[in-house]
């Protein structure tokens, strides 16, 4: 690729400048490494200079591609909000958000859950005395694995979806995923993209494994999740046509909605009409040692379609916790009651919420879920996201 503009160096520069007071900010860069070497061995500049420098970056966008320009622009608003932030400035929680993430997130009716949860009551096994929390994870324990068959396991959903997902997409050959276990982490699991088409996959055992959630997970991070959009982005924007941008994978930009969008829709578009479950009855149990039963598949295709409204219970509990309408109890309590989830996931939902980095990141998923699903053509929608810079309120504009 040809050298990047001065446009380029000082936008790397800037979001460099920024991941040193907000460690994280920059979620993958695969931009030249002596720029980063450079601006990580010189102390941190001061957020007041540093809005200085967005001024310069925003009068001098690129003009020779409109589309980009937009981008850029909208990309900017973010950086600024992030840095207004650091300057000791506070935003009402959604103006934060819509300023990060250009979307307008709202409550979702709590009668969407009461009624998910019914449908739900329908399909559960009957359990005497059991709450709907309780029988639901009753269920769901009966696929839990222990952490030592995880990568076994993992492997085949990683061998499965990169099938489905090179038969979907054309991957560059020298793509490649590494797969770790971790734990104490504020995430189940999370796609580090190191560029030049590798990733490495960790998944968090702070909670149990869980072999129905497996394959899901695996599409969600690698295949054709956040792995494949990181590979052919930096092919088609950062290494063929110089788009610095591309190079420095912001947390908190509008590109984060696009990204989860991609990610949450991502098992939809490989195993179209919730056929991934059959898979999963068909394959991954049975090597997991877990017994099933003629109508397992149906049973998880309908607990899933059932329980889709849920997606919500986690953006409503951020919005009553930052908004001062529920405290930390009540936020848990909240997500426990609503999202049928165990004390032990409600609390490490709750610490997501609520982590500097992600507080506001929840959204992301709902709302990029819902602007890929709700789109004329999702499958081609998708495949336009994989390669294309467009901003989530291109997406909501009837």
């Amino acid at each position: 690729m040809s050298p990047l503009d001065a446009f380029g160096q000082a936008y790397l520069r800037l979001t460099l400048e920024i991941d040193k007071h907000v460690a994280g900010y920059i979620d993958a860069y695969y931009g030249p490494e002596a720029l980063r070497e450079e601006v990580n061995a010189a102390p941190p500049r001061p957020p007041a200079a540093l809005l200085d420098d967005l001024a310069r970056l925003e009068d001098s966008i690129p003009g020779d591609d409109p589309a980009r320009a937009v981008y850029l622009s909208a990309t900017l608003r973010a950086v600024e909000c992030t840095l207004r932030l650091l300057n000791g400035e506070t935003f009402d929680y959604l103006q934060e958000v819509h300023r990060l993430y250009d979307i307008h997130p709202q409550l979702t009716p709590e009668s969407a859950f009461e009624s998910a949860h019914r449908a739900l009551d329908s399909l559960l096994p009957p359990l005497p005395g059991g709450d709907m929390a309780v029988r639901l994870a009753v269920w769901r324990r009966r696929f839990e694995i222990p952490t030592e068959r995880g990568p076994a396991l993992l492997e085949l959903a990683r061998a499965e979806t990169r099938r489905r997902t090179a038969a979907f997409v054309a991957l560059p050959d020298e793509e490649s995923v590494e797969v770790r276990l971790t734990s104490n982490q504020p995430w189940s699991a999370y796609n580090w993209y190191l560029g030049n088409g590798r990733s490495l996959i960790e998944f968090n055992t702070d909670l149990p494994l869980n072999a129905t959630a497996l394959l899901a997970t695996f599409a969600h991070e690698g295949y054709p999740g956040h792995h494949t959009e990181a590979v052919l982005k930096e092919q088609a924007l950062y290494r063929q046509r110089g788009y610095a941008e591309q190079a420095a994978a912001l947390l908190h930009s509008p590109a984060a909605v696009i990204a989860e969008g991609i990610a949450t829709t991502a098992l939809d578009m490989i195993f179209p009409d919730g056929t991934g479950h059959d898979w999963t009855v068909e394959v991954l149990l049975p090597a997991a040692g877990i017994a099933v039963e003629p109508d397992t598949a149906e049973r998880l295709r309908g607990l899933e379609a059932a329980g889709a409204a849920l997606r919500a219970v986690n953006g409503n509990a951020a919005i009553l916790y930052h908004t001062g309408q529920l405290d930390e109890a009540q936020a848990q309590d909240y997500i426990r009651t609503y999202g049928l989830t165990s004390p032990e996931r409600s609390a490490q939902i709750f610490r997501f919420c609520t982590h500097p980095l992600y507080r506001s990141y929840s959204f992301t998923y709902s709302e990029g879920h819902r602007l890929i699903a709700a789109s004329a053509d999702p499958v081609a929608t998708f495949r336009r996201l994989l390669t294309e810079q467009v901003l989530p309120s291109e997406l909501a504009a009837p």
